[in-house]
């Protein structure tokens, strides 16, 4: 009878810790509208490279490429109804932020207000300052480069707790239609 408490326990605990303890996720972004380039990269416990590659457009959508072999196309059409579904990126606490962005003189004005647009969202969904960075440095001539690095953190009980109040609200949506048809 012992043996199977230990057992139970130890499966209990097990559970515990994989649904309580933090995911860590680093994502890198850079952008250079001379070159037309757009990079991207994302990271778990800054040591696990789950995807990374870089954005072109073609007609009709955009082109994630993650591999010299692989291509995810998203046509533009689609992405709207691709909105509507499941995001659990409500479930996401940012930990850190740090933007960094090469202008020159033409683009300063629009990009020193999305800075301080985006620092100011920072702070208002819970933020440190400590741990917000934004740097904005002019330069000669017609440039944009920006360079993003944003780690979050989640738990998959927050995650569960998400996907589960979007099955909820999605059967009281059905269910309200079912009964309205019922009613007609």
């Amino acid at each position: 009878m012992g043996r199977f408490f230990l057992y139970f326990a130890s499966v209990a605990a097990g559970v515990l810790a994989l649904l309580f303890f933090p995911i860590i996720l680093e994502a890198d972004v850079h952008y250079d509208m001379n070159r037309r380039k757009f990079g991207f990269a994302l990271y778990a416990y800054k040591a696990l490279k789950l995807v990374g590659g870089y954005v072109t457009t073609y007609r009709g959508g955009i082109a994630l490429h993650i591999s010299p072999d692989k291509a995810i196309l998203k046509p533009y059409s689609g992405m709207d109804s691709d909105r509507k579904k499941f995001s659990f990126v409500k479930a996401f606490r940012v930990v850190s932020f740090s933007l960094t962005t090469e202008t020159g003189a033409e683009y300063l004005l629009p990009v020193s207000v999305v800075h301080a647009a985006l620092r100011a969202f920072f702070f208002s969904v819970g933020g440190e300052r400590g741990n917000v960075r934004n740097n904005l440095w002019l330069t000669d001539g017609d440039e944009l480069r920006v360079s993003l690095n944003l780690v979050t953190s989640f738990n998959l009980f927050i995650l569960l707790c998400a996907f589960l109040q979007f099955l909820k609200e999605k059967i009281k949506s059905l269910w309200q239609r079912k009964t309205k048809k019922s009613t007609i």
